[in-house]
Formats: C-alpha cells, sequence, structure tokens
C-alpha cells in the first residue's frame, strides 16, 4: 500500500488536474455556443443559395457538368482542428480520409492536427498545401484564393475529382466525418448538402423556359462555381469547429468525472491506511503496556 504523503500528493494533483478539465469544460460549451449561433446565421444563407446554385447547374447543364478525365488522380480537402484535448475528433477525420483516398491522390490539408496525423503515417507527400486558418476570427475572403486555385488546377486535368472531408454535427453527443463531392457538379451533392424540405419549389423545366442569361450561360457558371466551392468549404470549416467544441467539451467532462471517481478511490484509500497505522499504533501501546506489567 502506497504511503499516507504520496496518496496525499496523488489527490491533490488530480484535484487540481479536475479544476483544469471542470474549466476546460465551461470554455468549449462557451465557445460551441458562440459559434452554433454563427454557424446558424451561415447555415440559414448557405440553404438558399444552394437551391439557387442546384437551379443554375441543373438549368445551364443537365449533365450535372461532368467531364471526361483521364487522370484519375483526385484530390481531398481535409478540415481538421489546430488545438488537441478534443478527444477522437481530428483522428475520426483523418481515418475516413486515409479509407477513401487511393495512394497517388493529393491533400490539401485545413487545420495542423490533420497535417502532423498525415505526416506521422509517412503521407506527407500526399500534402500539396497545409493551411492554417485562424481559430477565432475565420473570414470568407480568406476561401477565394483557395478555391481559385482549386479550379484552374481542376480545368487543366490535374485532377480527376475534387471531394471535401469535415465533420457533420448530428447532435451535441454525435459528430460524424463524411466526405462530399465538390466537382465535377454531382445531382446527389445538392440534396445532402440542402437535404431538408426546398423553400423553393420550382419547376426547372417552367424556369428554363423564363430564365434569361446574361452575359452567358458559362459566365454565369464560370463565376458560380468559385463562390459555391468558397461558400461550401467556409460552412464546413464553420460546421467543423462546432464539433470541434463539442467533443472538447465532452472529453472535458469526461476527464472532469474520471478525475473525481479517482479522487473517491484515492480518499479510501487514504482512509484505509491511515486507519491501519491507527490500529498498528493502538497494537504497539497495548503491547508495550502489556510488556511493562510483566
Amino acid at each position: 500500500m502506497q504511503s499516507l504523503d504520496k496518496i496525499k500528493r496523488r489527490i491533490r494533483s488530480i484535484e487540481t488536474t479536475s479544476k483544469i478539465t471542470g474549466a476546460m469544460k465551461l470554455v468549449a460549451t462557451a465557445k460551441m455556443k458562440r459559434l452554433m449561433n454563427q454557424h446558424k446565421v451561415v447555415h440559414d444563407f448557405c440553404q438558399d443559395f444552394y437551391d439557387i446554385i442546384e437551379i443554375l447547374v441543373k438549368t445551364i447543364h443537365p449533365e450535372d457538368t461532368k467531364k471526361k478525365n483521364e487522370n484519375q488522380t483526385n484530390l481531398w480537402i481535409l478540415i481538421s482542428s489546430s488545438l488537441g484535448l478534443c478527444g477522437s475528433f481530428n483522428i475520426n477525420v483523418c481515418k475516413h480520409l486515409m479509407s477513401k483516398m487511393k495512394h497517388d491522390d493529393k491533400v490539401i490539408v485545413i487545420g495542423r492536427k490533420g497535417f502532423n496525423y498525415l505526416r506521422s503515417h509517412d503521407l506527407l507527400n500526399s500534402v500539396i498545401q497545409h493551411l492554417d486558418f485562424s481559430n477565432n476570427n475565420l473570414d470568407y475572403l480568406e476561401m477565394l484564393p483557395l478555391c481559385e486555385q482549386i479550379i484552374n488546377e481542376y480545368h487543366s486535368h490535374k485532377f480527376n475529382t475534387v471531394r471535401l472531408v469535415y465533420t457533420k454535427f448530428v447532435n451535441s453527443l454525435t459528430f460524424d466525418p463524411i466526405d462530399i463531392q465538390l466537382l465535377p457538379f454531382d445531382s446527389s451533392l445538392f440534396q445532402h448538402l440542402n437535404p431538408q424540405d426546398k423553400k423553393m419549389s420550382l419547376d426547372l423545366d417552367e424556369k428554363k423556359r423564363e430564365i434569361e442569361y446574361e452575359p452567358s450561360k458559362e459566365d454565369i457558371l464560370e463565376s458560380s462555381i468559385s463562390i459555391f466551392i468558397a461558400t461550401t468549404i467556409f460552412a464546413a470549416i464553420s460546421e467543423s469547429r462546432v464539433c470541434e467544441n463539442g467533443a472538447r467539451r465532452n472529453a472535458m467532462e469526461t476527464a472532469t468525472d474520471n478525475a473525481k471517481d479517482l479522487m473517491n478511490e484515492l480518499t479510501l484509500e487514504f482512509n484505509d491506511a491511515r486507519q491501519q497505522n491507527i490500529t498498528q499504533e493502538i497494537n504497539e501501546i497495548v503491547a508495550g503496556a502489556d510488556g511493562s506489567s510483566n
């Protein structure tokens, strides 16, 4: 059995740790609520935006703009966090990527943890760019240079498809890593991005006769693609940050509960050890008294 002083030190150390994890849980909870409010604004905008883009894509290019490309290399955009202590949040999204990507695929990594994970698995040769956006204030304009680069490389036939991997918010306890195809456009993409009942109930056959394009369909499509990709990545980062802080809150709550359980076990062990010492001292006193009386 451990000495009383050693048990006391362990209890004090664990108590300090539980206070830290408890404070981190409160911070993560406050951040999550703030980010959820921000993401709700982004989400509401995206729903209407995706409705419009879906109409444009199906009206301008009924074949969903699919083009044959002899190059079978795919480009993946991985969204991870730059901070740790969020449970399996980063591991899950990175494992999802590795289960989908092929040997010759390339990756653009957003966040330090995803980059470190790929580096630890000897996949740095697959990483063509590593970005680390500000963890506090995310600016939509920061997405535009990245989107222009992606579109240019796709049009130059460097990549067959462009796919986005991020973590989707299900509820406060469940966060699922998913991937969606950004390029070429696929009809299922909009069903995934905007699955609820459409706010805009439009008959595309009727709209094809009503919509007038200026300057041209091609110009509208060209300008819409960059805005669409920037918006989708921005919304995915926003949703991933909600998931990150939710995962961190759950991890800190679990750590705090485990620390309290361990403190209770050590307190029982301390009381047991102290009781044994008291009993031993009493026995020694009684034995001494019996010896002196004899």
